[in-house]
């Protein structure tokens, strides 16, 4: 069976070694076997989990919500209950999106509104708009 160092599965996955330590301190991760001088290796299957944790972060999945799903199908748990995750994490998502849709709004509005000429004493509608709040 193959197995890598944490420095291996550092590279293969794209993040620090560092990383692998805390999500294994944070018991996401399993803790490895060790060898006879104790160096950490790793089976294949935890470079399998470690991709998992890696995409849920992309997804905006919090590092509890990790390890709750991590929890789920490590216990074969119930699909009822990482999909209450998924749907709550959807609705913050779309809170989110509804955010950053007005941010876009405004942005482009007052970058319409912006010469990008003269002094900002003169007055600048970008830094109105933030100033403002709106």
């Amino acid at each position: 069976m193959k197995t890598y160092s944490i420095g291996q599965l550092a590279e293969r996955c794209g993040i620090a070694t560092q990383a692998i330590r805390y999500y294994e301190q944070e018991r996401l991760m399993p803790k490895p076997q060790r060898t006879e001088s104790n160096y950490r290796r790793y089976p294949e299957e935890h470079v399998a989990r470690l991709q998992f944790i890696l995409q849920a972060k992309q997804w905006g999945f919090t590092l509890d919500e990790i390890r709750e799903l991590l929890i789920l199908q490590d216990a074969n748990g119930d699909r009822a209950q990482a999909k209450r995750i998924a749907e709550e994490k959807l609705i913050k998502v779309r809170e989110q999106i509804r955010y950053l849709s007005k941010i876009e709004s405004v942005l482009s509005k007052t970058l319409s509104e912006c010469s990008g000429e003269g002094p900002m004493k003169e007055g600048c509608p970008i830094v109105e708009a933030i100033t403002d709040g709106k």
